[in-house]
C-alpha cells in the first residue's frame, strides 16, 4: 500500500479508506469485461458448431451486466451472457442438444476458458488495492 503522507498513521488510514472504492470499481469493470469476452468466445463456438440449420443462432448471443448488491459486509457484481430467446433461434436447444441434434456446449466451453482468467484477473487487481 502506498501511504501518501510520508508513512504516517493518518496516511495509512486515508489510503485504507480508498480501498473499498477501488474494489468496487475494479470488480464491476472486471465482471463486465469477462461477460463481453465470454459472450464473444461462446458466439465464436456457436458459429463453428451451429451448422446450416442454426445459421441465425450465433446472432442471438448477447451479454448484459446485472445489478450490484451491497450489504451485510459484502458486495455482489453480476453479468450474464448467452443466447437471447427473444432473438431468432435464441431459444433453440443447441447448448444441451435434443433428440435431433447433439449438444454443442458453446457456453460451457466459454466458461471453461473465462473462469480461470477471470479469477487470475481479480487476483491481480488485489495487488493494486493494497500495494
Amino acid at each position: 500500500m502506498r501511504v501518501s503522507e510520508h508513512d504516517t498513521l493518518d496516511g495509512l488510514i486515508a489510503d485504507m479508506k480508498q480501498v473499498p472504492v477501488k474494489v468496487a470499481k475494479d470488480c464491476r469493470a472486471t465482471v463486465r469485461e469477462a461477460a463481453k469476452v465470454g459472450n464473444q468466445v461462446a458466439k465464436d463456438n456457436a458459429k463453428r458448431t451451429a451448422g446450416k440449420h442454426g445459421k441465425l443462432y450465433p446472432r442471438a448471443f448477447t451479454w448484459e451486466a446485472g445489478s450490484s448488491f451491497h450489504g451485510f459486509g459484502a458486495s455482489v457484481y453480476s453479468a450474464e451472457y448467452g443466447p437471447d430467446i427473444a432473438r431468432p433461434q435464441g431459444g433453440m436447444e443447441f447448448e444441451h442438444g435434443s433428440r435431433n441434434s447433439p449438444p454443442h456446449l458453446d457456453l460451457a466451453k466459454s466458461a471453461d476458458l473465462i473462469g480461470p482468467s477471470f479469477a487470475q484477473e481479480i487476483r491481480g487487481k488485489m495487488d493494486g488495492w493494497f500495494w
